[in-house]
């Protein structure tokens, strides 16, 4: 069961329980009411206050110092309750035969009887007559609806079906009230028809259920399941809410974050690293004045190491990095090592090996990216103690170092105190060859069409000095040189040395080649560290890139201006079998790359959305080994807004034919030209000239045509009737 069915049927059966025991609360509100006697205690008999004893609602005796005086009711009254004091006179009693010790009183005056209800009373009716009855009726019908209504409300009911409590209470107990006021006085009456025999003799028996079956069907007829409310709605500007709670929602990868989604989820949304792959919403509070907080992200450190004495900032000075396989936790010379740190909101990082007082003196980003995020990382690899110390660094204890680093969130707050990280380089000396870690070239990869050498470059994790040959033998005996970075203070972004060397000889079906390095160029030859197993790299040659079937060509045509344009082309052969990218230009200078290239199958395309009138494209495309291939294509654009017209009508064997001056799709009434093109009977053929529908000489065609872009006339493009004289 759903929640919604729930609160419906639980709020329901509320409803009616409201309704059982407000009857039956009012019922036992007015018995005790309609029961009491207005004679005190305290009346005085003879001048002596007493006590008045009550039984079933009726005075029975009085007792005080004169004894216990019974009271008797006059059986020549009608009335068979009592009212006040004030109404009768008392006498000095007197002993009647078979009383004993008890005293009679007699009654000088009126014996009155308690009224019905207050309404009955004020009015001075009769007890147990109709008008009595009607009146006490009504009093409590009204007592009823007010408090039947006050529940309602009380109790979360719409304001109609409270009412409808309200008066199906009114109406019950009323009913009530009516019927039992009536049958203790004149209804009991024989021949009445509520009175024993009398045709309605279960009302008036029953008089309880008379009223919860009355109230019962009042609150049926009257309980409305659902209401109608007018709500009225103004136009007003939409306004983002207030705050940035939900920024990060725009961050979702199903749907770009866009400038507008991004400052629609709050008014302080703000986008960052606009127009890069990390482009994301964040919440910029205005009175935000904390730096950001930074901590270690033990994610994005190198299997092997670990953190240690980790504080965050602010206030804390960092943590350590160790090296978990060494004893002293020193890290590997020319290792590579990459560890990140944390922020708690969108924030740019630097790095410096030297100390600073601001952010803005530190000297490099971290991980060599200025974009606010939440995750940062930074990979190098450190030479030994020895050759750091030669390059400038400065090492406690011979090797012992530090990175210094803040951090600056969208508002401007920075790190006061530097964050540092800290760990030792292995002072011990290098005895680890070096190593090739990347080439300029994709290894296996090839040249452009007659071209049989190229300058590769080889990336080594440390200084070094290389050579290369066609076969795999020890570095002294290779034949060809390279020109290396020779000192740690040209390493890369990458923290790489580059080594660059002329490979030759490169035929079509390819060559290998094979590389070797000997670190710590300018040492002896005793101390340096010579690769003993060849990097092999091979390269090959290619076939010229081919530009074909570039499109479009001719004439297009277009239904609306500008006109949307496929710029089509395909390459073959190449390097990869037609795989290159393509770019576009109008005027053969500044080219832009296709929206759709580099795909194995060859295909590019571009839209363009082009005016009437001649357009000249110039394409060029460029594979992997730098075969490059350059053409124009040449096309007219005809923007086309008028419908088809038809040429020619005329019947040929029993079917009703019509040509258009091109192409079209045409469709019939035989009742007026007051139809859509759909509403119609299509005639066969779609996209010709040459359509066709079944010839009655009793039928008049109304046929409407449209185009490829769904140009058509608002009337018909002709009414055809048929006729036996033509002249």
């Amino acid at each position: 069961m759903r929640v919604g069915d729930f609160g419906k049927k639980g709020m329901a059966g509320l409803q009616v329980w409201l309704l059982v025991f407000g009857f039956v609360g009012i019922c036992f509100m007015m018995g005790v009411a309609s029961g009491a006697v207005f004679l005190d205690e305290g009346t005085a008999i003879n001048g002596v206050p007493g006590d008045l004893l009550m039984v079933e609602g009726e005075p029975t005796k009085i007792v005080n110092s004169e004894g216990i005086w019974e009271i008797m009711k006059d059986t020549s009254s009608d009335y068979d309750s009592w009212i006040g004091k004030s109404n009768f006179g008392l006498n000095t009693p007197t002993t009647g035969s078979g009383l004993g010790a008890k005293g009679m009183f007699e009654y000088t005056g009126e014996i009155g009887a308690h009224p019905d209800s207050y309404a009955s009373g004020l009015f001075k009716m009769t007890p147990g007559s109709g008008a009595s009855a009607l009146a006490s009726g009504v009093q409590w019908a009204v007592i009823a609806y007010i408090a039947g209504t006050m529940l309602g409300n009380m109790f979360g009911m719409s304001e109609g079906n409270s009412k409808a409590l309200g008066t199906s209470l009114a109406a019950g107990l009323g009913t009530y009230k009516i019927l039992s006021t009536y049958m203790s006085g004149a209804g009991s009456e024989a021949g009445g028809i509520f009175a024993s025999g009398g045709q309605l003799s279960w009302l008036g028996a029953n008089p309880a259920l008379a009223g919860l079956g009355i109230g019962a069907l009042v609150f049926v007829m009257m309980y409305k399941t659902s209401e109608t409310k007018i709500v009225t709605f103004n136009c007003m500007p939409w306004q983002a809410p207030t705050g940035g709670d939900n920024c990060e929602a725009c961050n979702d990868a199903t749907l770009p974050c866009s400038e507008y989604r991004c400052k629609s989820l709050g008014q302080s949304c703000e986008i960052v690293n606009e127009g890069t792959i990390e482009e994301k919403c964040v919440y910029v509070n205005p009175r935000d004045v904390n730096p950001p907080i930074i901590k270690p992200n033990y994610d994005e450190l190198t299997k092997g190491h670990s953190y240690k004495n980790v504080k965050t900032s602010p206030p804390g000075p960092g943590f350590e990095i160790v090296n978990v396989a060494s004893k002293d936790g020193c890290l590997k010379a020319f290792s590579p090592l990459e560890f990140g740190i944390t922020v708690d909101e969108p924030a740019q990082c630097k790095i410096d090996f030297n100390h600073t007082t601001t952010y803005d003196e530190m000297s490099a980003y971290f991980g060599g990216s200025n974009l606010y995020s939440y995750n940062h990382s930074e990979s190098f690899s450190l030479p030994g103690a020895s050759e750091l110390q030669g390059s400038g660094f400065v090492l406690t204890n011979g090797k012992d170092m530090m990175f210094y680093l803040r951090c600056q969130d969208k508002n401007g707050n920075t790190n006061e105190a530097e964050y540092a990280v800290k760990f030792c380089v292995d002072p011990s000396p290098d005895t680890t060859p070096p190593k090739v870690e990347a080439t300029s070239i994709t290894n296996g990869g090839c040249v452009a069409e007659n071209i049989d050498k190229s300058e590769v470059i080889f990336y080594v994790n440390e200084p070094a000095s290389c050579k290369w040959s066609f076969q795999n033998q020890d570095y002294d005996l290779m034949e060809n040189s390279m020109s290396c970075a020779a000192n740690y203070n040209q390493a890369n972004a990458a923290q790489l040395f580059a080594c660059k060397g002329t490979l030759t000889g490169i035929p079509r079906d390819g060559a290998s080649y094979f590389v070797r390095c000997k670190d710590q160029p300018g040492k002896e030859e005793k101390d340096r560290n010579e690769m003993t197993q060849s990097f092999e790299f091979s390269l090959r040659g290619s076939t010229g890139l081919v530009l074909k079937n570039m499109k479009p060509n001719g004439t297009v045509f277009g239904g609306v201006s500008p006109a949307p344009i496929e710029l089509y082309v395909e390459t073959y052969f190449g390097c990869n079998n037609g795989l290159a990218v393509c770019e576009w230009s109008s005027d053969d200078k500044g080219y832009i790359q296709f929206f759709d290239t580099n795909k194995e199958d060859g295909i590019h395309t571009q839209r363009l959305d082009l005016v009437e009138g001649t357009h000249n494209y110039y394409v060029k495309c460029v594979d992997e080994g730098g075969n490059l291939v350059k053409d124009v294509v040449k096309f007219e654009v005809d923007i086309d807004t008028d419908a088809p017209v038809i040429a020619r009508a005329y019947e040929e064997g029993g079917m009703l034919k019509i040509v258009t001056i091109r192409d079209s799709e045409c469709s019939y009434s035989l009742d007026d030209c007051d139809f859509s093109f759909v509403e119609g009977t299509e005639m066969p053929y779609g996209n010709t000239t040459v359509h066709v529908a079944e010839w009655s000489n009793k039928n008049t065609y109304y046929i409407k045509c449209r185009d490829e872009f769904l140009n058509e006339e608002a009337g018909c493009s002709m009414i055809i009737r048929p006729t036996e004289n033509f002249l």
